[in-house]
């Protein structure tokens, strides 16, 4: 059980924490819980086809009820998501620098907020061309430099088939604690001319960037084929299934959250002190996203309340690094944002998020002070039959072209 003498005192580092999501990132603590969903399937990547009626849909919170006037700026990317030579008028139908107009205060809420969203394409703005697009967030009356909130998603003209595998067979292992990657990228539909150059793969493993794979080239073109097999850059950690805990109601504890507190006008969640796992989690998740929910049904964006929720796990103090929480919610780096931190009285690490209600995925991770590339050895172990999922992205650079055209995209 945990101490609560502890809790109170970790509230400190609740200022510190910004909620996060994989390709969605907020850059102030006072915006939260940025969300990107396509013709309404919460799980769908973040990617539209080029001139059909999808829409994505953009949300973030703003932590008060004073309105903001917030203004949107597209930007065309390339495969790396450096900024394409395009100028707007060469990727946008309509005006950039658009402003939300779409906003709604919480309702019967503890913690005040406001509700944006906007939707692309929309009336006044619509996509030209295919490739990578941000989509940064400014407040009209701050630094019109530094965006509150990115939104990073892609338009596709489909022109390529795309078959995956994934194994726990590598040439490194066999079934032991990492998954090979395996496609073949169809090109007959597309005019590619130096396939082994032209085309530029992008892989994602749960929507990851910290070990995304950018830019190999192939091992085989066979006619119009290009084979990605066998490739020690497409070799992954295959880590474990994500831990998983529920707050639909801050009244009623849900899965693995041991208690809920009211303290200083605000919700505490305790969840039960996490184990290091030895053996593969049989359990399902969902490869580390989120998604607000309240019991008045899924889909209620201003009458889901805020708790502050706070993490520990039984790990031992660890020297050399420091131990992270991973997930959709923590954004897509490693920083003070989400770290642990060693409570030496109670002999575990804890960290603590100011989270809106719902069902959230993640884990622990351990990264060294003179590396990038992050462990899951001592906290969630790696398996070769856990669940990963892979986002592929086939982009094509013709030559002469002044930006990447996104051609294929496949989920494994």
């Amino acid at each position: 059980m945990h101490n609560y003498s502890t809790v109170f005192i970790i509230i400190f580092f609740l200022s510190f924490a910004v909620a996060k999501a994989q390709f969605a990132t907020s850059h102030t603590s006072s915006v939260r819980t940025p969300v990107m969903v396509v013709n309404d399937v919460w799980d769908a990547p973040a990617v539209i086809e080029l001139g059909t009626d999808d829409v994505i849909h953009f949300s973030f919170d703003e932590m008060s009820h004073v309105y903001h006037r917030y203004i949107c700026r597209i930007t065309h990317c390339n495969a790396d998501g450096s900024v394409s030579e395009l100028s707007e008028i060469d990727y946008l139908d309509g005006f950039n620098d658009f402003v939300i107009d779409s906003w709604e205060n919480s309702h019967n809420t503890t913690q005040l907020y406001t509700h944006y969203a906007f939707e692309l394409p929309n009336d006044d703005v619509s996509l030209k061309v295919s490739g990578s697009y941000r989509v940064d967030v400014f407040d009209e009356e701050e630094d019109d430099e530094t965006p509150v909130v990115t939104f990073c998603f892609s338009v596709v003209e489909p022109m390529v088939d795309i078959r995956a595998m994934v194994s726990g067979d590598t040439d490194r292992t066999y079934n032991e604690g990492e998954q090979q990657l395996s496609f073949v990228v169809n090109y007959a539909r597309c005019n590619v001319v130096s396939p082994a150059s032209d085309i530029i793969p992008v892989v994602y493993q749960n929507r990851r960037r910290d070990n995304a794979v950018v830019g190999i080239k192939p091992t085989y073109v066979t006619g119009t084929e290009v084979e990605y097999v066998n490739n020690r850059e497409l070799i992954f950690d295959a880590g474990n299934e994500y831990r998983r805990f529920e707050l639909t109601d801050p009244n009623s504890p849900g899965m693995n959250v041991e208690n809920v507190i009211f303290h200083d006008s605000a919700y505490h969640a305790l969840l039960y002190i996490d184990k290091p796992r030895v053996s593969y989690a049989n359990v399902i998740d969902e490869n580390g996203r989120f998604f607000v929910n309240t019991l008045e049904g899924y889909g209620m964006p201003i009458e889901a309340d805020y708790v502050n929720v706070h993490f520990a796990v039984d790990l031992p103090y660890r020297a050399g690094g420091n131990y992270y929480l991973m997930g959709d919610f923590c954004g897509e780096g490693f920083s003070k944002d989400n770290m642990l931190f060693y409570d030496k009285d109670e002999g575990y690490y804890f960290a603590s998020f100011l989270l809106k209600l719902g069902v959230y995925n993640y884990m622990y991770v351990w990264l060294p002070d003179d590396s990038d590339d992050i462990s899951m050895d001592s906290s969630e172990g790696n398996f070769y039959n856990t669940e990963n999922e892979y986002l592929i992205y086939i982009y094509h650079r013709e030559f002469g072209a002044r930006y990447d055209r996104l051609v294929g995209v496949a989920k494994k």
